[in-house]
């Protein structure tokens, strides 16, 4: 007779929240690009090859391998014994304090703190921040920590990677959407510092204070997507009551960024709207509370 031993019960579970920020910094590696293609660059419009265009041409254009991570966020978030998610620790590696081998040697930190187990969380990542950080360790020669060796296959795992997009799209049966038209739809809010597409630009300026607080916001709004999907599984805390939890959260781990006005605005306007309600209802359900006693 086979004995079946029973499995340890499973503590709470993590989740790493990660999003990256990058930009063709190093041109070196694009020419080596364009002298094993043979190709010498020139001032003409015309594509190198036959059907591609200018901004598709990856002989005058550097594709995503070319790209150097500057700047990693990560947010850690744990199930709360009341139900929902909380907040434990958000921290961010960038330039102008690391380069990018010591953007990617702190994820891979990050990473190893973690109990066993831990799931990613990105909006996306299996289709960019795993393929940039995965290109980044082998350009440094870095080893990924244990526990983790599964993000070199492609980061493309259910059960360890929680990729939102990929969730949201029923595994990219819809057109996958970018992540402010989920906000929106949603109304979570996000994208505090800068448009999407004015990144690039920040990280060529050198702006680095904005990049973090860019790639920060993109990490507080997918732990809050991540709580609004985790709700289908856990309905124990009312929704709202987990959003404010983890916005008091990362108010309190981030108090000089220029984003946490907007997040305590968002929490003043939430209590004031449930004050409201809570006066509303004691008024059609109970009118004589209004009454000077006898």
């Amino acid at each position: 007779m086979k004995l079946e031993l029973p499995a340890p019960p499973r503590g709470p579970r993590t989740y790493v929240v990660l999003d990256l920020e990058s930009a063709v910094l190093d041109r070196t590696a694009h020419r080596r690009y364009q002298a094993m293609e043979r190709w010498v660059p020139d001032d003409s419009d015309r594509p190198s090859r036959p059907g591609y265009t200018r901004s598709e041409d990856p002989l005058k254009t550097p594709r995503w391998p070319f790209q150097t991570i500057t700047t990693a966020s990560i947010l850690i978030a744990r199930e709360h014994a009341d139900g929902g998610i909380d907040v434990s620790r958000f921290v961010t590696y960038s330039a102008p304090e690391c380069d990018e081998r010591g953007v990617l040697a702190g994820i891979l930190k990050e990473l190893a703190d973690t109990p066993a187990d831990t799931e990613l969380c990105s909006w996306g990542g299996s289709m960019h921040d795993v393929p940039l950080l995965i290109a980044g360790c082998a350009r440094h020669g870095l080893t990924l920590p244990r526990g983790w060796g599964w993000l070199a296959f492609g980061g493309k795992s259910a059960a360890r990677h929680v990729d939102l997009l990929r969730i949201f799209t029923g595994g990219f049966a819809m057109k996958p959407v970018h992540q402010t038209e989920m906000l929106a739809a949603l109304d979570l809010p996000g994208k505090w510092t800068a448009k999407p597409a004015a990144v690039a630009k920040l990280i060529e300026a050198g702006q680095w204070h904005l990049v973090k607080e860019v790639c920060e916001g993109d990490c507080v709004s997918e732990v809050l997507l991540l709580a609004r999907w985790r709700q289908m599984l856990d309905g124990r805390a009312e929704v709202n009551v987990v959003e404010d939890r983890i916005l008091r959260r990362i108010i309190q781990l981030m108090p000089g960024r220029g984003y946490v006005a907007a997040l305590q605005a968002r929490r003043d306007a939430r209590f004031a709207a449930q004050i409201g309600k809570a006066a509303n209802d004691a008024i059609a359900l109970a009118p004589w509370l209004d009454q000077d006693a006898a």
